[in-house]
């Protein structure tokens, strides 16, 4: 599948009324036709992400995406180290990496991210971010195949770091 985006990952594009950096882009087909959601950086501490959406399909910069990793399926057998079934549902550029997010249907529709090459392929022993919420290594190791686990050793998995709110009593001793 060939994704339309406006600019390539990390140049900045037009979000909003602002020139942005851009970070990624997901997808989600409904009958009119697909949707597509762009993200860009922000430097807003409180909001650090902003987006639009469109259905166009025409942009002079794209994306190849392989068809088989947007079907539901067992993701091993697409070739990525995760238990369960899912398919890819968006592409992300995060600290100079590209990754694809993969839906897992078989697991509450977690979304999790896999480090790729340019192709879509999975790059041996790549970062894997889970989501914020999966903070036990027992949530994580679940989700791995133990024979891609040590391949070259562990995987580097990080987790996606979320701005902390503050409470009262915080804000009473700070």
């Amino acid at each position: 599948m060939k994704i339309p985006i406006p600019c390539n990952f990390g140049e900045k594009a037009y979000c909003n009324g602002r020139e942005l950096p851009f970070k990624g882009v997901s997808w989600f087909e409904w009958s009119r036709g697909v949707e597509y959601t762009y993200f860009f950086t922000t430097n807003d501490y409180w909001n650090s992400t902003d987006f639009y959406t469109t259905f166009q399909c025409e942009s002079e910069n794209q994306i190849e995406i392989p068809d088989f990793l947007l079907k539901d399926g067992f993701v091993k057998d697409k070739g990525f180290p995760l238990k369960g079934r899912g398919y890819a549902c968006g592409v992300y550029f995060i600290n100079g990496n590209t990754y694809i997010d993969f839906i897992m249907t078989s697991n509450y529709l977690a979304h999790i991210k896999v480090q790729c090459d340019t192709t879509g392929a999975y790059i041996p022993n790549g970062d894997i971010i889970f989501p914020t919420s999966w903070d036990t290594e027992e949530k994580r190791e679940k989700a791995i195949l133990k024979s891609f686990k040590f391949i070259t050793g562990e995987p580097l998995v990080i987790k996606a770091k979320e701005p902390e709110q503050m409470n009262i009593f915080d804000y009473i001793t700070s």
